[in-house]
Protein backbone atom coordinates (compact mmCIF):
# COMPACT_ATOMS: atom_id res chain seq x y z
CA UNK A 1 0.00 0.00 0.00
CA UNK A 2 1.36 3.37 -1.13
CA UNK A 3 1.13 5.89 2.05
CA UNK A 4 1.59 9.77 1.53
CA UNK A 5 4.77 9.41 3.71
CA UNK A 6 6.20 6.68 1.52
CA UNK A 7 5.57 8.47 -1.57
CA UNK A 8 7.45 11.76 -0.55
CA UNK A 9 10.57 9.66 1.25
CA UNK A 10 11.37 8.18 -2.56
CA UNK A 11 11.04 11.87 -4.18
CA UNK A 12 13.27 12.96 -1.26
CA UNK A 13 15.81 10.44 -2.62
CA UNK A 14 15.55 11.19 -5.93
CA UNK A 15 15.98 14.62 -5.66
CA UNK A 16 19.22 14.36 -3.77
CA UNK A 17 19.90 11.92 -6.25
CA UNK A 18 19.84 13.84 -8.59
CA UNK A 19 21.82 16.58 -7.15
CA UNK A 20 24.94 14.69 -6.61
CA UNK A 21 24.65 13.34 -10.16
CA UNK A 22 24.22 16.77 -11.52
CA UNK A 23 26.96 17.83 -9.51
CA UNK A 24 29.48 14.40 -10.60
CA UNK A 25 28.42 15.34 -13.79
CA UNK A 26 29.32 19.01 -13.64
CA UNK A 27 33.22 18.11 -11.80
CA UNK A 28 33.52 15.23 -14.78
CA UNK A 29 32.95 17.98 -17.42
CA UNK A 30 35.33 20.56 -15.79
CA UNK A 31 38.26 17.95 -15.87
CA UNK A 32 37.29 16.35 -19.32
CA UNK A 33 37.29 19.74 -20.57
CA UNK A 34 40.94 21.12 -19.08
CA UNK A 35 42.60 17.78 -19.83
CA UNK A 36 41.42 18.38 -23.91
CA UNK A 37 42.44 22.16 -23.60
CA UNK A 38 46.03 20.77 -22.34
CA UNK A 39 46.60 18.71 -25.05
CA UNK A 40 44.71 20.50 -27.99
CA UNK A 41 45.57 24.64 -26.99
CA UNK A 42 44.06 25.48 -30.62
CA UNK A 43 40.50 23.66 -29.75
CA UNK A 44 37.17 25.64 -30.80
CA UNK A 45 34.10 25.64 -28.40
CA UNK A 46 32.54 23.41 -31.34
CA UNK A 47 35.44 20.96 -30.43
CA UNK A 48 35.44 21.13 -27.05
CA UNK A 49 31.43 20.62 -27.27
CA UNK A 50 31.83 17.62 -29.47
CA UNK A 51 34.58 16.21 -27.42
CA UNK A 52 32.05 16.56 -24.39
CA UNK A 53 29.05 15.07 -25.93
CA UNK A 54 31.59 11.74 -27.16
CA UNK A 55 32.57 11.20 -23.88
CA UNK A 56 29.50 11.97 -21.96
CA UNK A 57 28.79 10.72 -18.17
CA UNK A 58 26.24 8.05 -18.27
CA UNK A 59 24.66 6.28 -15.19
CA UNK A 60 23.29 2.78 -15.73
CA UNK A 61 20.10 1.50 -13.92
CA UNK A 62 17.12 2.91 -12.83
CA UNK A 63 15.66 3.39 -9.29
CA UNK A 64 17.29 4.69 -6.33
CA UNK A 65 19.33 1.92 -4.73
CA UNK A 66 20.39 0.81 -8.39
CA UNK A 67 22.01 4.18 -9.42
CA UNK A 68 23.13 4.73 -5.36
CA UNK A 69 25.52 1.80 -6.22
CA UNK A 70 26.82 2.98 -9.78
CA UNK A 71 27.56 6.22 -7.63
CA UNK A 72 29.60 4.29 -5.15
CA UNK A 73 30.79 2.71 -7.79
CA UNK A 74 32.26 5.66 -9.59
CA UNK A 75 33.60 7.47 -6.45
CA UNK A 76 35.06 4.42 -5.41
CA UNK A 77 37.09 4.33 -8.50
CA UNK A 78 37.86 8.11 -7.95
CA UNK A 79 38.97 7.92 -4.20
CA UNK A 80 40.84 4.29 -5.07
CA UNK A 81 44.59 4.41 -3.04
CA UNK A 82 46.67 2.46 -4.70
CA UNK A 83 48.57 -0.77 -3.39
CA UNK A 84 52.09 0.03 -1.96
CA UNK A 85 54.84 -1.99 -0.32
CA UNK A 86 56.10 -0.59 3.70
CA UNK A 87 59.08 0.61 3.30
CA UNK A 88 60.52 -1.34 6.39
CA UNK A 89 59.18 -4.42 4.88
CA UNK A 90 61.81 -4.02 1.84
CA UNK A 91 65.16 -5.42 1.25
CA UNK A 92 68.00 -2.98 1.06
CA UNK A 93 71.68 -3.22 0.39
CA UNK A 94 74.23 -1.60 2.79
CA UNK A 95 75.64 1.16 0.61
CA UNK A 96 79.71 2.60 1.17
CA UNK A 97 78.65 6.31 1.61
CA UNK A 98 82.29 8.38 2.22
CA UNK A 99 82.57 11.04 4.71
CA UNK A 100 85.18 13.37 4.95
CA UNK A 101 86.65 15.66 3.21
CA UNK A 102 89.21 13.86 0.85
CA UNK A 103 88.04 10.70 -1.52
CA UNK A 104 88.95 7.63 -0.45
CA UNK A 105 87.81 5.86 -3.78
CA UNK A 106 90.25 7.51 -5.86
CA UNK A 107 93.54 8.81 -5.68
CA UNK A 108 93.66 11.58 -8.59
CA UNK A 109 93.22 14.87 -7.40
CA UNK A 110 90.44 17.31 -7.61
CA UNK A 111 89.75 19.22 -10.59
CA UNK A 112 88.04 21.95 -8.05
CA UNK A 113 90.16 25.22 -7.67
CA UNK A 114 91.50 25.92 -4.34
CA UNK A 115 89.39 28.85 -2.59
CA UNK A 116 89.87 31.17 0.50
CA UNK A 117 87.52 33.01 2.29
CA UNK A 118 87.56 36.84 0.79
CA UNK A 119 88.21 39.41 3.01
CA UNK A 120 84.76 41.19 4.37
CA UNK A 121 85.29 45.02 2.54
CA UNK A 122 84.92 48.01 5.08
CA UNK A 123 83.82 50.32 2.79
CA UNK A 124 85.30 53.10 4.75
CA UNK A 125 83.78 51.95 8.03
CA UNK A 126 86.06 51.76 10.91
CA UNK A 127 85.35 48.16 13.07
CA UNK A 128 87.37 48.17 16.08
CA UNK A 129 89.69 45.25 16.85
CA UNK A 130 87.69 42.44 18.97
CA UNK A 131 89.25 42.81 22.27
CA UNK A 132 88.45 41.42 25.97
CA UNK A 133 88.62 43.43 28.80
CA UNK A 134 87.91 42.87 32.07
CA UNK A 135 85.41 45.47 33.91
CA UNK A 136 85.69 45.96 37.44
CA UNK A 137 82.70 47.57 39.13
CA UNK A 138 82.31 49.11 42.78
CA UNK A 139 79.50 49.50 44.86
CA UNK A 140 77.75 52.68 45.04
CA UNK A 141 78.51 55.00 48.21
CA UNK A 142 76.16 55.34 51.00
CA UNK A 143 75.84 59.28 51.31
CA UNK A 144 76.52 59.71 54.83
CA UNK A 145 75.38 62.96 56.85
CA UNK A 146 72.47 65.01 58.05
CA UNK A 147 69.78 66.16 55.15
CA UNK A 148 69.63 69.72 54.75
CA UNK A 149 66.34 71.46 54.03
CA UNK A 150 63.94 73.69 55.17
CA UNK A 151 60.55 72.26 55.96
CA UNK A 152 57.71 75.12 55.67
CA UNK A 153 54.47 73.92 57.28
CA UNK A 154 52.37 76.95 56.72
CA UNK A 155 53.39 78.20 53.21
CA UNK A 156 51.62 81.33 52.53
CA UNK A 157 49.00 81.66 49.28
CA UNK A 158 47.91 84.81 47.82
CA UNK A 159 44.53 84.19 47.18
CA UNK A 160 44.04 87.49 44.86
CA UNK A 161 46.50 86.49 42.44
CA UNK A 162 44.95 82.80 42.12
CA UNK A 163 41.63 84.80 41.71
CA UNK A 164 43.01 87.12 38.71
CA UNK A 165 44.77 83.94 36.91
CA UNK A 166 40.96 81.88 37.07
CA UNK A 167 39.45 85.14 35.88
CA UNK A 168 41.71 85.56 32.95
CA UNK A 169 41.60 81.88 32.14
CA UNK A 170 37.33 82.06 32.51
CA UNK A 171 37.07 84.95 30.07
CA UNK A 172 39.59 83.34 27.77
CA UNK A 173 36.92 80.11 27.66
CA UNK A 174 34.20 82.49 27.32
CA UNK A 175 35.33 84.48 24.54
CA UNK A 176 35.77 81.05 22.87
CA UNK A 177 32.25 79.23 23.29
CA UNK A 178 30.80 82.96 21.83
CA UNK A 179 33.39 82.49 18.96
CA UNK A 180 32.24 79.27 18.26
CA UNK A 181 28.73 79.57 19.15
CA UNK A 182 28.77 82.40 16.38
CA UNK A 183 30.37 80.08 13.92
CA UNK A 184 28.06 77.85 14.05
CA UNK A 185 24.80 79.63 14.42
CA UNK A 186 23.80 78.52 17.32
CA UNK A 187 21.36 81.37 19.79
CA UNK A 188 20.38 81.06 23.31
CA UNK A 189 16.95 82.58 24.44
Amino acid sequence: MLTFESALIDTSYDLELEKIKNKIIKLYNELVERTYRASNPAASSEDIEKFLEDNALEFKGNGFSEEADGLENILDLLIQDEDLDKVSDREYEKSDVQNGSKLKASKEKSTAPKTSALEFPKGGLLTPKDSRKKVTTQGLETPRGSIKRVVDDNPKIDINSIQEILDIERNKLLELVRKRNKEHGVKFW
